[in-house]
């Protein structure tokens, strides 16, 4: 039978376990429900007790040192009125708890920069690059993600060319905000800044902004706390600079006698060869600048590209005077057009757009991408009457009729007929004679 006695402060100091016991329970006859455990080992601390569902429920309230009798006593009326109405008190506590908790993430998660969140999906993407079994068009390439960084770089860093310092990217301002800050207004007023002074790489962050921002929108660690929307607002997409236009991006039959002159010109014969065959393949530029010595057989005629549309890549030609060429350059990597200063690219060209640009200021030609080598060799494939199929399947484009796409399977030597016709057209009309045996050479240069 449980005795009570009323708690006083002198009763509570002097309870005690019983002897041969780990623990004994005094009741307090003021407040039913309230107990004392007492210890063998000297502990005391208040309890509550009661009947719930049919069962004997028992909670600790606290240590006598931190609980003074009043406050345990009106603790326990709580936690009886709770019970009284079905009410188990832990799931009570448990459930404020998490609601406490999700508060507290929720705060934490407001405080989250833009640059921790890119920082998060850079490493995510990077990681999928060094995943073999992910097709190549699922996945960043390198120069994808060198723009990444380019453009939200901190900028102050001294520039490997020239005098100065480099300026912050154009989206270092927005990596500096926390995410929630982040709406169609805000990037509305960043767009317009940068547009101002650099249109084409504004154009281009915000192509790159909101592919992050969509891949956030996915993420629980960020959807609840960002404006999915913020990125979609006509309003914004009012601001975006236009992209220019590339309809111009090509050589023209009677500029190949300067760009041939220009280009061979050049003092580095690594970089001289890598523009010739960018032109005389249509390559995409990635594609010849990985090229590797096993991709090349110089005994059968044929190279080996790395394509980006079909993962096991395409067989092509190796005409005669790019043949000449691949030959003559130095062997000291696995890569073709190798550059022992470019460590970001394993040792590979990496940046021939330089040498590109000064040679057409040399042939006092227009501005041309490394792609619109690409366009030039699709567009003067028509002087030779070239059929569009086989331009595609020397390209590497996708096929679009269903003759083309389950049908027709062109064997190398036709492609070397058509290909090697189009290498002799256009070093004719560059005026480059050259002999197969002999060495090249240049007619009224």
């Amino acid at each position: 039978m449980r005795k009570a006695e009323s708690f006083t402060a002198d009763r509570v100091a002097k309870f005690a376990c019983e002897t041969g016991k780990q623990q004994s329970i005094h009741w307090d006859g003021k407040t039913p429900g309230l107990g004392l455990r007492v210890t063998a080992a000297g502990t005391k601390s208040f309890i509550f007790e009661a009947r719930l569902h049919g069962k004997t429920l028992r909670l600790t309230i606290g240590d006598v040192r931190t609980w003074a009798i009043g406050k345990a006593q009106a603790e326990v009326r709580r936690l009886k009125m709770l019970t009284d109405q079905g009410i188990d008190p832990r799931q009570q506590a448990a459930e404020q708890r998490a609601k406490a908790e999700a508060a507290t993430a929720e705060a934490k998660q407001r405080t989250v920069l833009v640059a921790d969140a890119w920082s998060a999906y850079l490493s995510h993407q990077m990681d999928k690059m060094q995943r073999t079994h992910i097709e190549r068009g699922k996945k960043w390439g390198a120069r994808h993600l060198l723009d990444h960084e380019r453009l939200s770089q901190v900028g102050g860093e001294k520039r490997k060319r020239g005098n100065g310092v480099t300026k912050p990217g154009p989206l270092y301002p927005l990596l500096q905000m926390r995410m929630v800050d982040i709406t169609a207004g805000a990037l509305k007023e960043w767009q317009r800044r940068e547009a101002e002074s650099r249109a084409n790489n504004a154009r281009q962050a915000f192509e790159l902004f909101r592919a992050f921002w969509r891949w956030c929108a996915v993420r629980p660690e960020y959807s609840s706390i960002i404006d999915v929307q913020a990125v979609e607002s006509k309003e914004l997409r009012d601001e975006i600079p236009s992209r220019k236009s590339k309809k111009f991006d090509v050589l023209e039959s009677n500029h190949l006698p300067a760009w041939f002159a220009a280009v061979r010109s050049l003092s580095n014969p690594v970089v001289s060869a890598y523009l010739q065959a960018l032109l005389l393949t249509g390559a995409r530029r990635e594609e010849m600048a990985g090229l590797r010595w096993q991709d090349v057989d110089f005994r059968w005629g044929s190279i080996w590209v790395k394509d980006k549309v079909a993962e096991e890549g395409r067989k092509i030609p190796l005409t005669p005077y790019l043949s000449r060429l691949l030959s003559a350059l130095p062997r000291r990597s696995k890569w073709v057009f190798s550059s022992p200063a470019a460590k970001l690219n394993e040792g590979r060209i990496a940046e021939p757009r330089l040498a590109h640009n000064r040679a057409l200021a040399v042939a006092n030609l227009p501005p041309l991408t490394l792609h619109g080598l690409r366009r030039t060799f699709i567009s003067l494939a028509e002087w030779v009457e070239m059929p569009t199929g086989i331009v595609a399947e020397i390209v590497g484009h996708k096929p679009s009729a269903t003759a083309e796409k389950h049908y027709k399977k062109r064997p190398l030597d036709l492609l070397r007929l058509w290909h090697t016709k189009y290498e002799a057209w256009i070093l004719n009309q560059a005026g480059v004679e050259w002999q197969q045996h002999s060495g090249l050479r240049s007619i009224g240069k």
